[in-house]
């Protein structure tokens, strides 16, 4: 399991006070004024902030303003993450994972990842969710997987969603609930989430925890292959004998995003090209088709498809 690698300044912002060196420092960081920046940060810093603890820490890590040092950062994260910065107990969690620190390794990681997980920090949340459900630095245990998967899934982290909803599908550490499955794969694949996409494509195919509906099974399953899932790709064949198939009737039919001229064009289509109807209403239809290979989805004047 490799750590999340930071790449820049992650702003802190929040309800709570912050020193005015930490906005000076931020000022300057946004003006590219880097050293000026970690002039800053440093004085806040060394008074015992926090907030400039934390982005210290990533100047150091990343040698933005300074020369590059892991030893320095991890200095600062560690009084950062002791002065209850989220973010800061999430790193030092990342790079105890990545074993990027001597004698430190992914069962030292749980410590931090547990107090911003208490805190709410998502990411934290769904990171013990997998160490938990692999045993990976703390004993496999699928029903304290599944709780902070949930927990990290009801603040909208896509993946944790995919993850809770196939936890529900095959009843692991939870008891099975197809419906319950649905609607998490549902949140996930609606942000874009491919393998929820995928997964929810799954149900509707096989009508768990929904009606049976092969129109949606392979909308889903075209936006999570159009996401680079390969498993969705496939089964997207197993759904289209069983809509109904029709071909051009024009020689340069424009698809568009939506049902009416004003959506966008996506693409042509000519003659003879093979599509798949996804439903029709108001003289427009939805179509499943494919152009160099790639799975595709618009919409089409109804008459120009027969």
């Amino acid at each position: 399991m490799k750590a999340k690698i930071w790449l820049g300044i992650v702003l802190l912002s929040g309800s709570t006070l912050i020193y005015a060196d930490y906005n000076a420092g931020l000022a300057e960081f946004r003006q590219r004024n880097f050293a000026s920046a970690v002039h800053e940060w440093r004085e806040a810093a060394e008074q015992g902030e926090g907030q400039s603890q934390f982005a210290l820490g990533q100047m150091f890590e990343n040698g933005t303003g300074v020369r590059e040092s892991l030893d320095e950062a991890y200095k600062w994260y560690r009084l950062a993450a002791d002065n209850d910065v989220l973010e800061a107990q999430v790193r030092m969690a990342e790079l105890f994972l990545s074993e990027s620190i001597d004698g430190r390794g992914p069962a030292d990681a749980v410590e931090w990842l547990e107090r911003a997980a208490q805190s709410g920090h998502a990411g934290a949340q769904f990171q013990l969710g997998l160490m938990y459900l692999e045993g990976f630095g703390v004993g496999e245990d699928a029903t304290v997987a599944a709780r902070w998967f949930e927990q990290a899934a009801d603040q909208g982290h896509a993946p944790a969603q995919n993850n809770i909803g196939s936890l529900y599908e095959n009843g692991r550490g939870v008891e099975q609930d197809f419906t319950r499955a649905f609607d998490y794969f549902n949140q996930a694949a609606r942000q874009g989430d491919a393998m929820a996409q995928s997964n929810l494509g799954a149900l509707y195919a096989r009508g768990r925890g929904v009606e049976a509906n092969h129109a949606w099974a392979v909308f889903w399953f075209a936006n999570a292959a159009r996401n680079g899932n390969e498993v969705a790709k496939e089964n997207i064949q197993a759904s289209l004998p069983n809509l109904q198939k029709k071909e051009v009737v024009g020689s340069r039919v424009n698809i568009r995003s939506g049902a009416g001229t004003d959506n966008a064009r996506i693409t042509q289509l000519t003659r003879g090209t093979v599509v798949y109807v996804l439903g029709e209403g108001e003289g427009w239809s939805q179509i499943y088709f494919e152009k160099n290979g790639e799975p595709m989805l618009g919409w089409v004047a109804t008459r120009l498809v027969q």
